[in-house]
């Protein structure tokens, strides 16, 4: 039996005893799961043998897209018929960052229709309501976003008729909880990590210890293994969002993002790019960095120097720059796949990086305030002196070569027993 929050909260004394409600709900909706999935994968195994299977790819911020690889590969197999399904986060607070409007819809449906792929609305722009999955009739779902998914489109009722992967959306670079801690990620039914020292971790970590996580590598890896390497244009400042203590706190901004800017200006024999999180405007005002006004024309400035590059498909902007001056956890892993110097923005109060991250950026340049940053802006990207260690970690460590969008569909037609392509 499926139990939802709603039907809890409404209980009179809910509140009392709300701790032992939720692990009763987690205990009913992971047996309620379990069952369902035998039958899914039993009625999956059947359908394949009579035509192709629905896969589709639950998204609501086309920023956070780094699955086109593995659409592409789905889309290519005979055995799938593959969509995007647009939808809008289930954050209800507008003071919420992760806050989504109508026209935040429209432009990632905008996104993918641009590029020809197939995709449809899960989300009803004129009703103003989420419609259930169920109504699309998917066979398999790949979740790339594990927060604020609306409970129609969300994995334990999706259950009933779908088998459930989730692909973060970004690289897990902490030990954090945010990580493996949520109901979201028990509920899945294949949770797809980078590596083994993170699934070991995760087998440690999470409540169900990790019988659902696969090592697969990361699809957002994929094309740098794809595609050849191009002229070197650009040095991408790419700030994160997190200013705050409160959150994982490797924003930096607040002592590096004016001068950034100043220097420049100062060097317009550089092309820049400024590759901000989509969540810094909204958090440099809400943490009282910068007034509304004053955010715009920081961002309207770099509009007038270089290129504010501000969409998810930014793959190929990394393999056109030289460098990357940035304190974005994500783009640490992504970015190594170059093999260009980075200058890692340093954050005193930022939570600690897992093992993977860590021996990644022990080959980046480090800069904890304005005097260190200046020595290296000097030295690079010309002076690379870390440039053959960096090479060689990133054959060391298993970053080339790992086809992690193959390997997520031969685990999809291993646990279905598909034969055929």
């Amino acid at each position: 039996m499926y139990i939802s929050y709603e039907t809890i909260g409404n209980l009179p004394f809910f509140n009392k005893f709300k701790d032992k409600f939720y692990d009763l709900k987690v205990r009913q909706n992971l047996e309620y799961i379990a069952k369902n999935y035998k039958k899914v994968q039993k009625r999956l195994q059947q359908k394949s043998k009579k035509g192709p299977l629905r896969v589709v790819f639950y998204v609501y911020d086309d920023t956070k897209w780094k699955c086109q690889s593995l659409y592409d590969l789905l889309d290519e197999d005979k055995s799938f018929e593959v969509e995007i399904l647009v939808t809008k986060n289930a954050a209800k607070n507008k003071d919420n960052p992760s806050y989504q409007t109508i026209e935040d819809v429209k432009k990632t449906y905008e996104f993918f229709a641009n590029k020809k792929m197939n995709v449809k609305y899960a989300y009803d722009i004129k009703k103003k309501r989420f419609i259930p999955f169920k109504k699309f009739k998917p066979d398999i779902i790949i979740y790339q976003h594990p927060w604020y998914v609306e409970t129609s489109q969300g994995p334990v009722v999706c259950s009933k008729f779908a088998l459930t992967y989730y692909v973060p959306y970004y690289f897990p670079t902490t030990t954090a909880p945010h990580d493996y801690h949520l109901r979201f990620h028990l509920y899945i039914e294949k949770y797809c990590v980078f590596d083994e020292i993170t699934k070991k971790l995760y087998v440690k970590k999470m409540k169900n210890h990790g019988k659902n996580v696969i090592v697969t590598g990361q699809p957002s890896f994929d094309y740098f293994h794809n595609n050849i390497r191009q002229e070197k244009e650009f040095i991408i400042y790419a700030p994160h969002w997190s200013i705050c203590k409160k959150s994982v706190a490797y924003g930096t901004f607040e002592w590096n993002g004016k001068f950034l800017l100043d220097y420049a200006k100062k060097h317009p024999q550089q092309k820049w790019v400024f590759k901000p999180h989509p969540l810094l405007f909204k958090a440099l005002i809400d943490n009282n960095i910068m007034s509304k006004q004053e955010a715009k024309n920081y961002f309207n400035e770099w509009d007038k120097i270089g290129l504010k590059f501000e969409s998810g498909d930014y793959f190929d902007l990394f393999l056109r720059s030289k460098m990357m001056i940035t304190d974005c956890s994500t783009f640490l892993g992504e970015y190594f796949l170059t093999e260009n110097p980075l200058i890692h923005l340093i954050s005193k109060d930022a939570t600690p990086f897992n093992e993977t991250v860590n021996q990644v950026i022990e080959n980046y340049y480090k800069a904890t305030n304005i005097e260190e940053l200046s020595k290296l802006l000097e030295q690079l990207p010309e002076n690379d002196i870390m440039k053959t260690k960096r090479i060689n970690a990133v054959n060391n460590l298993g970053f080339k070569n790992i086809n992690a969008s193959q390997n997520i569909l031969n685990d999809i037609k291993s646990t279905l027993d598909i034969h055929s392509s």
